[in-house]
């Protein structure tokens, strides 16, 4: 038995202090935490944008991460199928929008999941990162 299984799933892309911060704060709170990392084509559907950071890729930085026990893909929406395949207790979200963290209580009602939704992360985020990119170089600091 591995006591109380977190699972914090993401799209994990241009890796930051944001998400280790999660990861960091996930960890913490459970026995073992697996991170679900969103395909590429999920990520799209649900975001609108395909990651920068190919799914092998993102995966292998998130298994490096010393907080992480395990990493699995995630190729289809919804929390239920994880939860089946994961077995986990908690599940952890940063996300600023509360009502994501609502529709994942909506979702996992009855099965015994905890949602922990954690406030105040780290300031750098991906939508900063990739407004970054898409708006074109700085001038750089020496």
């Amino acid at each position: 038995m591995h006591g109380v299984v977190g699972y914090s799933p993401g799209v994990f892309d241009l890796f930051h202090v944001g998400h280790l911060d999660l990861l960091r704060r996930a960890a913490d709170r459970c026995d073992r935490l697996v991170a679900g990392v969103l395909t590429d084509e999920l990520a799209a559907e649900l975001h609108g944008a395909r990651p920068i950071v190919p799914l092998i890729e993102r995966m292998e930085i998130v298994r490096n991460v010393r907080y992480v026990a395990e990493v699995v893909a995630v190729a289809e929406p919804g929390l239920r199928g994880a939860r089946e395949s994961v077995g986990f207790a908690r599940l952890f979200t940063g996300t600023p929008d509360g009502p994501a963290a609502e529709r994942a209580e909506a979702e996992l009602a009855g099965t015994g999941v905890a949602v922990v939704n954690f406030a105040g992360l780290a300031e750098t985020a991906s939508p900063v990162l990739r407004g970054a990119l898409e708006s074109g170089p700085r001038t750089s600091v020496a």
